[in-house]
């Protein structure tokens, strides 16, 4: 059992890290929610049958640990936004998909200013709505795979999915990145 948890360890932390580094925003809440999830996987490896993918199994203990750290973590709580924070909007989804390579140094500093306000806005959002963004916007889960990991419906999955996405534009339009508004300016 230790030598097949073993492999199991060294081709899923990486992704693991990932994923906690995204919810966390910081290095060493990654590192010990990653701890977190492999110690808790080690518990319940007897247990697992193969019936989901071994990373879906992972994103979700990874996701309850990171429940848990943040109810027990001392001193205020980090703000959480309310429904009724989330505006709807007719405009169409937005992506988080910012592009990267054979940039100006003009772009690239755009695109490095867009990025640190992309991580600004999805760090604002409550856990549950970051979570649902993270794993099917970032780590590329399908909406039913990302309901299995949180234990929802798709349904619920893509109405918050939903919400995310329009917040996190909402958020973006305030700074001053509109989608398309990112262009350099040749005037």
């Amino acid at each position: 059992m230790r030598d097949r948890f073993d492999t199991l360890y060294k081709d899923h932390v990486d992704l693991m890290y990932r994923y906690a580094n995204r919810l966390c925003g910081e290095a060493e809440a990654a590192k010990d929610l990653v701890q977190e999830t492999f110690l808790n996987a080690y518990r319940g490896f007897n247990r697992f049958r193969g019936d989901a993918q071994v990373s879906t199994w992972l994103y979700a203990i990874a996701s309850r640990a990171c429940l848990r750290m943040r109810r027990k973590r001392k001193g205020a709580p980090e703000r959480e936004l309310s429904l009724e924070e989330f505006i709807p909007s007719s405009e169409g989804e937005f992506h988080l998909q910012i592009p990267v390579e054979g940039l100006s140094p003009e772009e690239a500093l755009q695109n490095k200013e867009l990025r640190q306000a992309l991580n600004a806005a999805i760090d604002k959002l409550p856990k549950k709505y970051k979570m649902v963004l993270v794993l099917r916007d970032m780590e590329d889960l399908s909406a039913k795979e990302v309901g299995t990991v949180m234990g929802l419906s798709e349904r619920a999955v893509k109405s918050r999915l939903h919400r995310a996405r329009l917040f996190v534009r909402r958020e973006l339009s305030a700074r001053g990145h509109a989608e398309g508004n990112h262009e350099p300016d040749h005037g």
